[in-house]
């Protein structure tokens, strides 16, 4: 049976809608869970040691509220530029209603610009699921055993990273280098096994000496893009790429959609996409929803 596109069921509204309505009903219940997971996560990290922080705080994992507070009003203005361009096309408006339909791509385009700009500092600063240390003197035994595969890792990252800073230093051209150079270098030869000057052993740095070193390093060579020390880091990072990489690739969505009603509206087909451009609004208002309660969980908790 051919059941035509102006087809309604018996409420008030067009198919459409009645199932983007459910769609979007799964898509609560889908970000729900993903957001009480994080958030147990998050209330269950366990306390690694006294003085010692629970979680990591804002300046720790290079978290800017700023650029979260911008994406949200991007993203507000966003959802009032679909509102609008919904409103001229009912009254008949293509020329507005095309208008702001593009205003609404430029800034979701925005959106996703300023969070690739975050991104890429998380990653130029290490903060990565699985590559970030974990171990901080301070801690118990048994939490450093637990940490143990964690932090073996991480002073090879830290290594890897110092030998290719200072490619080419030696001891004797030393004085020769800059001041960044120099503590670099001096932190390398530290995680190395090695003599004293009296020709005895020298025990290397452990795990936790490193990230308290690489952390200090850190705060006065910021350029250096070392992966820092961070307890409970890789849980955080876990959740931010989760939770904000969704989120992502819902707007990528949305901007699909809204790019398919915009390039057939530029052809003369514009005032025949009402009812799609309607549904597409649906989906934008609950992706910029979604964004309202990630903001605050993500830059303030």
């Amino acid at each position: 049976m051919i059941v035509s596109e102006n087809t309604t069921t018996n409420l008030p509204i067009s198919n459409g809608k009645l199932a983007m309505w459910l769609f979007l009903a799964t898509e609560v219940m889908f970000f729900t869970g993903l957001l009480a997971t994080c958030m147990l996560l998050r209330e269950s990290a366990p306390l690694p040691g006294a003085g010692i922080p629970y979680w990591p705080n804002q300046k720790t994992v290079h978290v800017e509220p700023w650029l979260g507070a911008v994406n949200t009003v991007i993203l507000i203005c966003s959802s009032l530029a679909v509102l609008l361009s919904i409103n001229a096309l009912k009254a008949h408006k293509v020329s507005s209603s095309l208008f702001f339909l593009g205003t609404s791509l430029i800034l979701g385009t925005v959106f996703l610009g300023v969070k690739a700009f975050e991104y890429k500092g998380k990653f130029e600063h290490g903060i990565i699921p699985g590559k970030i240390g974990e171990c901080l003197p301070g801690m118990s035994v048994q939490r450093e055993k637990l940490l143990q595969q964690n932090g073996l890792a991480y002073v090879r990252k830290v290594q890897t990273q110092l030998r290719i800073i200072c490619a080419g230093v030696t001891n004797d051209n030393l004085k020769d280098q800059s001041d960044i150079i120099k503590n670099a270098y001096g932190l390398y030869l530290l995680t190395l096994d090695g003599k004293d000057s009296q020709n005895d052993y020298m025990r290397p740095l452990s795990p936790a000496q490193v990230g308290e070193k690489v952390n200090l390093l850190l705060a006065e060579f910021p350029q250096l893009h070392l992966p820092p020390a961070i307890p409970n880091g890789n849980l955080w990072a876990s959740c931010y790429f989760a939770l904000t990489g969704v989120h992502a690739i819902h707007v990528l969505f949305g901007l699909a959609f809204m790019l398919g009603i915009f390039v057939k509206g530029l052809f003369g087909n514009m005032q025949s996409m009402e009812g799609t451009l309607e549904v597409t609004g649906l989906y934008w208002h609950f992706v910029d929803l979604v964004w309202l309660v990630l903001y605050p969980i993500i830059y303030f908790l």
